[in-house]
């Protein structure tokens, strides 16, 4: 027993027990690792090796394998797939590459079509309602350029001036044959004008009869007397001078009356939203003659002596109310002896505000505050027409005819000047043309067109006519039937069609074909463009940064 005992002893002091061996483990005051990169630690050298970078190339060619896997582009993931061949891989590299150059050529079509031609003209679905719509500006010239009572007596007593004037009225030759240096210098405007006034039809002459919806009316107060390119002649319903021109009060013209407000009214514009309802340009009270211009127009037969027509009676154009007549070239003939019922037809054009963003090249229109013109208040392509030819004029020959926009200090062409506005013809190609390519269509215009019917007049409904009309002078019913012209100016319908100008293409419709067809070619869509930033940026960023924060691992 004491043996056994001792011997537990001596085993006690070689090896302690499993108790005690947790204890030590337990007290032991350095660890068996230590995770930190501020303490020195002694290590071999063979231990000290440096972290192994992936190269650049093969970081790339990585990155480029988990785009194609992973790209909702249709196409790529066969491209980047590891189990495929490289003929299977060529080959839907090659589809993706041709889908590409594929919407790139019907992408650059769009392109070429937005830019090129980026204006449509479409029907507008909102009608444009009468109410708003001014009645046209009428203007009436007689044909006979002199009246024969007036020209027999210049041909038996009148100066040797007013017999040329007379002759450069009815001879076709030109002014330059006509007239010779000494008589010719004159023969100036001012005494032309003079001219012109006394032996052309006045319009208390030409105007029998004025009724304007329904109520007939005075017609000084519905017309004025104007010099046309036709001569002395007679207009209805135009803008008042100060609202047509700049500098009304420099004009060296004849004198306008308007006993009725004037509206500021523009075919942009529009009426202003205070205008009165009387307001000149006046506007049509409904449809059908009786809500519409009727006039009884005297021809005077026995006083023709030439005319610019080879028939009698009168030239009648419909204009805008803004501009100026050009009716000698577009005015219609229409012979006494008829009662002619005219339905007018306005054709409108308007534009979008959306077209102000277009370059002026590619839509071929001008918006009134993009263009100023010298004398008009406002742009018409037909006033631009007038100012050009008027400068070219002035440029060749030091003045202008009488008919063209001048001001006070203009020297209007007499005579003299004759051999130089004979033969502008010959001066076109250098001048009269030039420049005037400026002169472009306004985005909105309002012009008028005519559908005239008729029939002759009879000598026993005319007696009942008479009637119930009172006229300026008693006439007998041949007399009537023979000279006298019944016409009515009426509109047919409560609204009129309008055609818009506006973008075939906007930003918006571009985007939505160059992305139809890139869906269609390759499904592309938004998404795929971030998806292909985020691999070019972001992801390449936080690749390259988690590479060069990595720590070593240290005993």
């Amino acid at each position: 027993m004491i043996k056994k005992y001792k011997t537990a002893k001596l085993n006690k002091n070689v090896a302690p027990a499993k108790s005690d061996k947790q204890n030590y483990w337990a007290q032991s005051t350095q660890p068996w690792y230590e995770w930190s990169t501020n303490k020195p630690t002694s290590r071999s050298k063979s231990e000290e090796r440096p972290l192994r970078q992936i190269p650049f190339f093969q970081s790339f060619r990585r990155d480029l394998r988990e785009y194609l896997l992973t790209s909702t582009l249709h196409g790529l993931r066969y491209v980047g797939e590891k189990r495929l061949t490289w003929f299977e891989r060529f080959f839907w590299l090659a589809a993706f590459g041709s889908s590409l150059m594929c919407a790139a050529f019907f992408i650059l079509n769009v392109y070429a079509k937005w830019r090129m031609s980026p204006m449509i003209v479409s029907i507008n679905p909102e009608n444009m309602p009468l109410n708003q719509l001014p009645f046209p500006a009428i203007t009436i010239c007689n044909v006979n350029q002199a009246k024969k009572s007036v020209a027999e007596r210049i041909k038996k007593s009148g100066d040797s001036i007013d017999k040329k004037l007379l002759e450069s009225l009815c001879s076709t030759q030109t002014d330059a044959d006509i007239f010779e240096d000494e008589l010719a210098d004159s023969a100036n405007w001012d005494y032309t004008r003079s001219f012109l006034i006394n032996v052309t039809q006045p319009c208390n002459e030409m105007l029998s009869v004025c009724i304007w919806n329904s109520a007939q009316m005075s017609c000084q107060d519905l017309f004025n007397a104007q010099l046309t390119d036709e001569g002395l002649c007679c207009t209805f319903n135009v803008v008042h001078r100060e609202k047509m021109f700049r500098n009304p009060k420099a004009l060296n013209d004849m004198n306008f009356t308007f006993p009725l407000p004037t509206v500021d009214w523009t075919p942009e514009s529009g009426y202003p939203d205070d205008a009165p309802d009387d307001g000149f340009p006046w506007k049509p009270k409904g449809i059908g003659t009786d809500h519409g211009l009727t006039l009884v127009l005297d021809a005077n037969t026995e006083e023709y002596y030439c005319a610019s027509t080879k028939s009698t009676g009168f030239k009648i154009l419909l204009h805008n109310p803004t501009e100026t007549p050009n009716i000698a070239k577009l005015g219609e003939v229409y012979g006494p002896g008829m009662e002619a019922r005219v339905a007018i037809q306005p054709r409108i054009l308007d534009a979008q505000p959306s077209l102000k963003y277009i370059d002026v090249n590619k839509r071929l229109c001008l918006f009134s505050n993009e263009k100023e013109l010298v004398f008009y208040r406002t742009y018409t392509l037909r006033n631009c027409e007038m100012e050009c030819e008027s400068r070219n004029v002035l440029d060749i020959c030091k003045c202008v005819l009488y008919y063209m926009p001048k001001n006070k200090t203009t020297r209007v062409c007499g005579k003299a000047d004759a051999k130089c506005y004979s033969n502008l013809k010959n001066y076109v190609p250098q001048g009269l043309e030039r420049g005037c390519d400026e002169c472009l269509p306004a985005c909105t215009e309002i012009s008028y067109s005519e559908r005239p019917s008729g029939a002759p007049l009879n000598k026993a409904l005319v007696n009942r006519y008479t009637d119930s009309i009172s006229l300026a002078q008693n006439r007998s019913a041949e007399y009537f039937t023979n000279n006298m012209l019944i016409i009515h100016f009426y509109f047919e319908d409560n609204s009129f069609m309008r055609f818009t100008k506006g973008e075939i293409f906007g930003l918006t419709e571009f985007l939505s074909n160059t992305g139809g067809l890139l869906g269609l070619c390759m499904g592309f869509s938004m998404m795929s463009a971030v998806e292909l930033l985020y691999y070019l940026t972001l992801r390449a960023l936080c690749v390259a940064r988690q590479r060069n924060t990595v720590q070593p691992f240290i005993k």
